[in-house]
């Protein structure tokens, strides 16, 4: 998971709950538990569905996730349609996937590389016509084509931020729902753009990241309206 996908998981999770509706998601490391954690942190709801039994997963699955889980059932709910003690097995995973897809009224689709549990997801969403959602990442970068795949052909909306998601429900994020906090890197970026437009390698070695990193961070703050492109291959701060 890139910084840029852990922080649209957060600003598409938060959103949605802050219009009251409801994040569900597969408690899976990386993406899965980023948007159930921002739906609690936002003080909305979240369901996760297991690939395993509710007692099987207490008693063997990672600490974090299990902790978290603790978290959802408070203010959510976790879901499983296997026997309390039913282990994790390799097919169970794909079936859970199903189950997400048919509970949910709308999937969106962050940061999936092809063949991902995600697009097994969408698949399964669009086979039970429920709306598909992606949002789209940097060119090249394996972990974003699967989205990106999707977004191309038209087996998914563009989602660039959660109303896209919401208004087909009629449902709106409110006016007064605070920006996040944004990160030091981005920080720095929109200061070095302050004095006058850069390319991505410029940024990258003002930062000191890798290119590759610094395009990431690029397209977080092209997607967040923070900078534009000047149509010269540099950047400038709006």
């Amino acid at each position: 998971m890139t910084p840029y996908g852990n922080r649209i998981a957060r600003e598409v999770s938060g959103g949605i709950v802050s219009a009251g509706a409801v994040v569900v998601s597969g408690l899976a490391q990386g993406i899965d538990s980023v948007a159930h954690q921002a739906a609690l942190d936002a003080g909305g709801r979240s369901i996760a569905v297991l690939g395993e039994g509710l007692l099987a997963f207490e008693q063997s699955g990672p600490l974090k996730r299990r902790r978290l889980a603790r978290a959802i059932r408070e203010r959510g709910a976790l879901v499983s349609e296997y026997g309390l003690d039913f282990g994790a097995q390799t097919w169970t995973f794909p079936r859970r996937n199903l189950t997400i897809a048919a509970l949910a009224d709308a999937v969106v689709v962050i940061e999936a590389p092809v063949g991902s549990g995600a697009l097994i997801t969408a698949d399964r969403a669009i086979e039970l016509g429920r709306p598909v959602f992606a949002v789209p990442g940097p060119l090249g970068a394996s972990t974003w084509e699967g989205s990106n795949r999707y977004i191309a052909k038209r087996k998914a909306h563009l989602l660039v931020s959660a109303s896209d998601v919401l208004s087909p429900f009629g449902l709106a994020v409110p006016k007064a729902l605070p920006r996040p906090v944004e990160s030091e890197a981005i920080d720095r970026a929109l200061d070095l753009l302050a004095s006058g437009a850069a390319d991505a390698d410029a940024i990258a070695a003002s930062l000191g990241l890798p290119v590759a990193e610094a395009t990431t961070l690029i397209a977080d703050m092209l997607l967040a309206g923070r900078i534009a492109a000047t149509g010269d291959g540099r950047f400038a701060r709006l």
